[in-house]
């Protein structure tokens, strides 16, 4: 499946490739861009716009988010993922599930598992953090055909091999690159159950962490590739986000009190959490 990337986006990860704010091996993959906006053929290239960094908005991997390093929040991402009845929420095309099992500081947004595009729409309570996978793997067993239960480091080994491939990731903030996205690494430091019925997983992944957004509408995209031999992923997705102000988020809150449609809350998602080896 290729990217099918607005010329908005794609003029924006031309620039960053020629700004040198991303890796050679990812600015190789745009040469076909570059080529698509006129930029190759032109005796000397324009010079770019300056890249409008929002590096206030994001939060590198290593820092801690309600008292929760973000290896933990990925691990309580997948349980949440995990959790939901028939599709799952990286399944869903349209965003209409974006707010089932959501509570807490952290708000969770889905990817997608690479076989489409999605466009969705989300509204979101004010004050909350977003996490959001770049791209992400979440190993519990072997390969079709082993037979040997793998222990915990294996996993975690097959889902840093996974993550080790990716060679590029892009996001867009209401049209503006942010971040790095070689500092959103997060891997899981023990293997954790997603149901009580799952074998142990190990997590591995790049991941968005947004502090919490002005109210009003916002968009974001983000695209991100991986590749090891014949085996590929891409991950193309977009989100309409609609923040809600302090006071719709209170007359939401007592809507949903009245009508007994409490949230589960997220921090019960960490009892799932163990060690294995």
């Amino acid at each position: 499946m290729g990217m099918n990337l607005s010329t908005a986006a794609r003029a924006a990860l031309a620039t960053m490739c020629a700004a040198g704010a991303l890796l050679a091996t990812g600015c190789k993959e745009v040469q076909d861009i570059r080529e698509e906006l006129g930029w190759s053929q032109q005796k000397e290239a324009p010079p770019p716009p300056p890249v409008v960094s929002l590096d206030d908005r994001w939060v590198p991997a290593d820092v801690a988010v309600a008292d929760a390093a973000q290896t933990q929040w990925s691990s309580r991402w997948w349980q949440w993922a995990s959790r939901f009845d028939g599709k799952a929420p990286y399944q869903d095309r349209d965003g209409s599930r974006c707010a089932e099992h959501q509570d807490g500081p952290v708000w969770f947004l889905a990817g997608t598992d690479g076989s489409f595009d999605a466009m969705r729409t989300c509204t979101i309570p004010a004050d909350r953090h977003l996490f959001v996978p770049l791209i992400t793997r979440a190993v519990g067993a072997g390969e079709p055909g082993e037979t040997e239960a793998l222990s915990c480091t294996q996993k975690q080994q097959r889902a840093a091999n996974f993550v080790d491939h990716v060679y590029t990731g892009l996001v867009l903030l209401d049209g503006r690159p942010i971040g790095q996205y070689q500092r959103m690494r997060a891997a899981g430091e023990s293997c954790f159950t997603l149901t009580s019925n799952d074998p142990a997983v190990a997590t591995d992944g790049y991941w968005l962490m947004l502090k919490p957004l002005p109210p009003g509408q916002h968009t974001l995209a983000i695209a991100a590739a991986y590749r090891e031999g014949p085996r590929q992923m891409m991950q193309n997705f977009q989100y309409t986000l609609e923040v809600q102000g302090a006071e719709q988020a209170a007359d939401a809150a007592a809507v949903a009190e009245e009508g007994g449609a409490g949230f589960d809350d997220a921090a019960d998602l960490a009892d799932g959490v163990e060690a294995a080896d």
